[in-house]
């Protein structure tokens, strides 16, 4: 056996034991046999004095909104509620993570960032312990009037979430709305609107009477992410007070 073929061996056994590892954390999690445990690793966008005393005064209660949104939630489709998520916020993170590719993007590169992304995970967390967890890399940034984020994401694959929120005190219960969006990504849960952002119908909506819609909606799907106001228009809520986990979503992350 020559060395280039013993490579190749080593670096076979090494995806499969990745992606044995990866249908482990998906299966494990998706039975609901325990709290989910999600971690927070804060990360500064801007570089910005400013941006790092907004992320060293976070506190982990700044999340539980979203522990108690999931736990109230899990009620409508379960015979009881599940325990309420374990979020735990971790020290900042010092380097951004790989941006993805442009859309549209080839097999090859998204493949190829995914691997990226990965290496990274693998290199800011502890790996056995973040084993089963759910790892949410928050980057904040000071932003502008008018001007949106980068578009934040979550994979299935590694359980992991790449979100962009504002390092605002009052932007704290939208960032939440955008952070549960997220986290529900990485246990399976599909996006619920269109090209225009405006909430599908019916699996986009909040309120579902009759076979038609009807507006104003009062709350969004999380999923969905806004408010239907009008069959052209929506809005982001204002807090997850606002938000509700929908039949096809409950569905997706096997609720029911």
């Amino acid at each position: 056996m020559t060395f280039k073929h013993l490579r190749i061996i080593i670096l076979l056994l090494v995806l499969t034991l990745l992606a044995g590892m990866t249908f482990w954390e998906r299966w494990f999690v998706a039975q609901w046999m325990r709290p989910l445990q999600v971690v927070v690793y804060p990360i500064n966008g801007d570089d910005s004095e400013y941006v790092q005393h907004y992320i060293a005064a976070l506190t982990v209660s700044d999340f539980n909104e979203i522990g108690t949104f999931i736990d109230q939630q899990s009620g409508r489709y379960r015979l009881s509620p599940i325990a309420a998520p374990v979020i735990r916020l971790a020290q900042p993170v010092l380097t951004m993570p790989p941006p993805p590719p442009a859309s549209p993007a080839s097999a090859l590169d998204a493949g190829w960032w995914s691997l990226k992304l990965r290496l990274y995970v693998w290199r800011n967390t502890p790996f056995w312990q973040s084993l089963g967890q759910v790892k949410l890399f928050v980057i904040y940034h000071q932003g502008e009037a008018g001007v949106a984020l980068a578009h934040s994401l979550g994979l299935q694959k590694g359980l992991v979430g790449v979100v962009h929120a504002f390092a605002h005190d009052t932007q704290n219960a939208q960032n939440n709305v955008v952070i549960a969006h997220e986290l529900l990504h990485t246990l399976g849960a599909t996006d619920k609107y269109d090209a225009q952002l405006q909430p599908v119908y019916p699996d986009g909506y909040a309120e579902v009477d009759g076979a038609e819609p009807h507006y104003p909606q009062r709350a969004a799907e999380i999923m969905a992410g806004r408010i239907a106001l009008s069959p052209s228009r929506a809005v982001m809520p204002a807090s997850l007070q606002a938000c509700v986990i929908g039949g096809k979503t409950g569905y997706e992350i096997q609720w029911h």
